[in-house]
């Protein structure tokens, strides 16, 4: 028996959002070629609201959360800032919430036309985790949610870490054992994209037996990581590994999650942080040192964790002076400069600090607060980019046609396709198969500026890959959907 449901979301809390429930969050920074600071944050825009369905000829009613937390851009050379990566959730016909959730991201070569996400989308027991390149490549993970995600330049490959407890990448034929915690994604190898759907078709020579958490950028053929519960480092990009420091996980327990290293060229130093979700609580992110000392019984490394007794600590490292720090501990900013032995506090707001990134060689530092991106020069602090206030909306009217990547991806059987259009104008959305025949028309009629969104339902269609072309105002943009039954 089918079901009867309408879908009706009603806004009974109005569409304003105090600026209080909003926040910044997750700020991170890269120098480009012409050595213009670009930077990336995070902003979480809480949309409460009441959803209702009908099932049975009953009305049900429920309260939901279809937050945003997408990651923005800011050019700090021409102050301008836009969403790079979108982070949301949408809603099921029965008003379940789906998150579409990035967990990691990087940039190619440093370039910020050339993004790679890994996205999360977990509904009711299925879900799955997608790594999702610039160019429209989709390589399906698994339900858990991956540890790191880091670029190698020499081998111009995506390292892609699976979660220490969680996924089993590859498997002992007959004995069910877990195997391999990293794969190695060629760009070049467009064949593997192509060929292979699931982690579980992979080839062993591209997997690497202990988690990867990141790759040093002055040599990326050393890797630092965890095998078993023990902290190993790789000379030789995962072939082999020497442990460092032996049953971490029993020291830093706390550690069972996500990291994010900090690694300092060429010194024998680096930082661990743990980056576990910032929604919902400011939960504690611990920073644990790890440093090599030499004597006359040879080189040993020492783990301690640093600001011990704060919590939601953040830190940056001014890489042109790898000795040099910069810490926060809530709203408090500290400065060390002999890798965090000693810490002087240079800054204090009224608001927690959720992030900073020191721009290398100058004394410029950024601190992302939950309501303001502060340029610090000179010891000063300047705003130079706020929380949207309770009645200010994001941009409804984009300044060109964009064709964005559906959502989920893979989906079963239904999927969202989001447009934007910079004036209304008669449009075209059609779904083709791989050799070019229409399998089904979603619009063909006028449409106004703006977002448009489409479910698209492909019940009646074999699982595979399919196109789907947008056409408007004289602009035709093609993406790839796959459907998996």
């Amino acid at each position: 028996m089918k079901y009867l449901l309408t879908f009706l979301l009603m806004l009974l809390c109005g569409s304003s959002i105090s600026a209080q429930e909003r926040y910044f969050h997750e700020l991170k920074g890269l120098e480009d070629s012409s050595g213009t600071t670009q930077l990336f944050y995070r902003l979480y825009e809480p949309k409460n609201r009441t959803c209702s369905y009908q099932e049975y000829g009953q009305t049900y009613t429920t309260n939901i959360n279809p937050y945003k937390n997408h990651i923005y851009h800011l050019d700090t050379e021409l102050n301008s800032d836009s969403v790079i990566l979108r982070d949301y959730v949408q809603l099921s016909g029965f008003c379940q919430e789906i998150p579409y959730k990035i967990e990691s991201y990087t940039f190619i070569d440093n370039k910020v036309t050339k993004p790679v996400a890994i996205y999360e989308s977990i509904y009711g027991l299925s879900g799955s985790a997608t790594l999702e390149t610039y160019d429209e490549n989709i390589f399906q993970i698994g339900i858990a949610n991956p540890l790191g995600l880091n670029f190698q330049k020499s081998t111009n490959s995506l390292i892609v870490t699976s979660p220490i407890h969680e996924i089993v990448i590859k498997a002992v034929s007959g004995y069910g054992a877990t195997l391999k915690k990293t794969y190695r994604f060629p760009l070049n190898q467009d064949s593997l994209w192509n060929q292979k759907s699931y982690y579980d078709d992979y080839p062993d020579s591209l997997l690497i037996d202990f988690s990867v958490l990141g790759v040093v950028d002055y040599n990326d053929d050393i890797f630092i990581g965890f095998k078993d519960s023990s902290l190993v480092l790789s000379y030789d990009s995962g072939d082999t590994s020497q442990v460092i420091i032996d049953n971490f996980f029993e020291k830093h327990s706390m550690f069972d999650a996500s990291f994010e290293p900090l690694l300092i060229p060429p010194s024998p130093v680096f930082y661990l942080r743990n980056k576990a979700n910032y929604i919902g609580n400011g939960v504690s992110s611990d920073i644990i040192r790890v440093r090599e000392f030499g004597d006359f019984a040879g080189s040993r490394w020492e783990d301690h964790e640093l600001l011990k007794n704060s919590e939601n600590k953040r830190i940056s490292i001014d890489y042109s002076n790898p000795d040099h720090l910069y810490l926060s501990d809530t709203t408090k900013v500290f400065f060390s400069e002999d890798y965090g032995e000693t810490m002087q506090q240079i800054l204090e707001f009224d608001e927690e600090v959720t992030g900073l990134y020191k721009k290398p060689d100058s004394d410029i530092l950024y601190v992302l607060t939950k309501t303001d991106l502060y340029k610090v020069e000179n010891g000063q602090p300047t705003s130079i980019k706020q929380v949207p206030v309770s009645n200010e909306e994001s941009p409804e009217i984009p300044n060109s046609v964009s064709l964005k990547q559906n959502y989920p991806n893979p989906f079963n059987p239904t999927t969202t396709i989001e447009f934007e259009l910079d004036k209304s104008t008669f449009t075209k959305l059609t779904v083709y198969d791989v050799v070019g025949r229409k399998v089904r028309e979603l619009v063909n009629e006028k449409r106004s500026a703006g977002t448009n969104t489409i479910e698209f339902n492909a019940t009646n269609l074999a699982s595979g890959v399919y196109l789907y072309r947008l056409e408007a105002n004289g602009v035709v943009q093609t993406k790839r959907l796959t459907l998996i039954k």
